[in-house]
């Protein structure tokens, strides 16, 4: 016989529950008259747990014991007692082939949901709480939205579900950033041939390409793009990380690139992670002293663009260069 799911599971053991607090005491045969479809069985033993946690009380004749409500009614949190009852701390009460490893194995990654995924990097549960319903509470969260989920301290998630513990949560983080990685490497080999004709398609590619260093840097970071001489970008290198002052972003670690790859142009890039792309006084600082030795050099810059969360910035629209 197939096991019931998860919700059927939990419904049943609702619909009984519902009825015993209709009551302020009752004897078994009263709920059996009211629960007709349900099995004995399964009242008698919902009726059991509740007094041995305290909630029923018992007394009167053995063969036909009275049952009453105690004063932890008023505190009786209906669905979390359910839920303890109907989730298992680990998912082996699925069918085999229901389990999300099996899944995975029987058919491809794409094909399962977001949820089960989660569930297979959290791998096992805690009392009250599986793999699966942790997983669920993560997709029902945060959505189709893994970036937001991918920033998250481990104390955040582990609000969302107390399934998530140290190891839960490096693997998810893992699993994310290996996503990432793929993603910008992807990115990276399709960048080569991309043409920069104008402003636009500056903003337009470095929207793109660096994304991730305006949604997530913490620090500064200062790149450069590498243009060949019809202005086909050859790639982009990062030079350092840190507030940007003359130190780090002296010519002879801008332009080593350019000369390495026999570039003829750069466009500059820098992240503001205060979320505001406003040039400080040292951005407009460097810039013209890069510009000096750009031309010493032979090189041209294209544009210098400032990224923040939501907004950038080019400075050659802004007249700054």
């Amino acid at each position: 016989m197939k096991a019931l799911s998860d919700t059927k599971r939990f419904a049943r053991y609702q619909s009984v529950v519902n009825v015993l607090l209709s009551k302020d005491s009752f004897y078994k045969p009263d709920i059996y008259d009211a629960l007709k479809d349900e099995e004995k069985a399964f009242i008698g033993r919902v009726i059991s747990e509740l007094v041995r946690d305290g909630y029923l009380t018992k007394a009167g004749l053995k063969t036909r014991p009275q049952y009453t409500w105690s004063a932890k009614k008023n505190g009786f949190n209906v669905g979390r007692w359910i839920d303890q009852r109907v989730f298992t701390a680990t998912v082996k009460r699925s069918p085999s082939d229901d389990r999300p490893r099996e899944r995975l194995l029987r058919l491809r990654p794409a094909e399962l949901k977001t949820s089960e995924l989660m569930a297979i990097l959290i791998r096992s549960g805690l009392q009250g709480e599986s793999a699966i319903q942790a997983g669920e509470k993560l997709a029902v969260f945060f959505g189709n939205d893994l970036e937001k989920l991918s920033i998250q301290v481990r104390g955040e998630l582990k609000q969302i579900s107390k399934a998530i513990g140290t190891t839960a949560y490096c693997q998810i983080m893992a699993a994310l950033e290996l996503g990432k990685r793929m993603a910008n490497q992807q990115a990276g080999e399709s960048a080569p041939g991309h043409k920069i004709r104008n402003t636009s398609d500056a903003l337009a590619y470095c929207k793109q390409h660096f994304a991730r260093l305006a949604r997530e840097a913490r620090q500064e970071e200062f790149h450069v793009v590498l243009l060949d001489e019809k202005h086909n970008v050859i790639k982009s290198e990062k030079i350092t990380v840190g507030l940007i002052n003359k130190s780090l972003a002296h010519p002879r670690e801008v332009f080593n690139p350019a000369i390495r790859e026999s570039a003829s142009a750069v466009i500059l890039v820098h992240n503001h992670p205060s979320g505001d792309p406003t040039p400080s006084q040292d951005d407009k600082t460097i810039t013209k002293e890069l510009k000096k030795a750009a031309e010493t050099l032979g090189l041209g810059i294209l544009d210098h663009i400032i990224l923040s969360k939501d907004k950038v910035l080019s400075m050659v629209d802004e007249k700054m260069l």
